[in-house]
């Protein structure tokens, strides 16, 4: 029998406080899912006047079977989708300062600020770390938002001018929910971390490995461990990472 077929399909529930360097910074909000709170720093605000943060609702990683198109051959064969779907909302920062803190400066922008996702999984216990990035998958997305029961947008279909900041609560919050799809994961693995830009625009300048400064992103990293291997591969395996050492936090990368 095609391991392919025995996929089981039942949800793994995963419910983890996500920490931000000195504050409290996740908290279940719906059935299975991990809010990733919108926090900042008095130095990051301080430095950064400009500085957004979304608040983020993420559902566990999840896998599905979908027969997808070869673009070369045109023919369809099933293959693993593995993903993650997640709704996004612009939150009101605490306005909060830091007396002579310099202020980070990049080029001005010419367009309003915008929402544009960007997400990499990358695998942590292979010789050589394996990089995937987010797929556009379009016979993929129409089977997960029918499995779902959702609406969910693709990284490209999703990207849209940042909406208002809202507090929570407010009629006003502008909800925008995506997913990110990747094909071809190493089921060899056991270990994975996804990175997750484009939920804030904050930023800081550190000197790079030939002196000269480098701009890193403020990122949200989550890690993953899937005890398995590539036959029979089983949803419930794929775990977030619940240990105080490696719980999920914003970083900058």
């Amino acid at each position: 029998m095609n391991p392919l077929r025995c996929l089981s399909v039942l949800p793994f529930v995963a419910a983890i406080a996500l920490a931000f360097p000195g504050e409290s910074s996740a908290q279940s909000t719906r059935y299975g899912e991990v809010a990733v709170a919108a926090v900042a720093s008095g130095e990051e605000l301080s430095g950064q006047p400009e500085l957004w943060v979304m608040e983020v609702n993420f559902k566990p990683m999840r896998q599905i079977v979908v027969e997808l198109t070869d673009p070369q051959t045109g023919q369809k064969k099933p293959q693993y989708v593995w993903y993650i779907a997640y709704r996004a909302i612009n939150r009101k920062l605490a306005n909060r300062a830091v007396a002579e803190t310099p202020v980070n400066e990049l080029d001005t922008p010419v367009i309003p600020p915008q929402f544009i996702p960007v997400f990499t999984l990358q695998t942590t216990d292979t010789d050589i770390p394996k990089l995937y990035q987010d797929q556009i998958l379009p016979e993929a997305l129409a089977a997960i938002n029918q499995r779902e029961k959702k609406s969910f947008k693709s990284s490209v279909s999703v990207v849209t001018d940042l909406p208002p900041a809202a507090d929570k609560g407010s009629p006003d919050e502008q909800v925008i929910q995506g997913v990110a799809t990747w094909t071809g994961v190493d089921a060899e693995a056991d270990r994975y971390t996804v990175y997750l830009t484009g939920f804030s625009n904050g930023f800081r300048k550190v000197p790079g490995p030939d002196g000269e400064e480098v701009v890193q992103w403020k990122t949200i990293r989550m890690k993953y461990w899937r005890p398995g291997d590539n036959l029979n591969q089983r949803e419930p395996e794929i775990r977030l990472e619940s240990d105080a050492a490696n719980q999920p936090q914003w970083i900058y990368r």
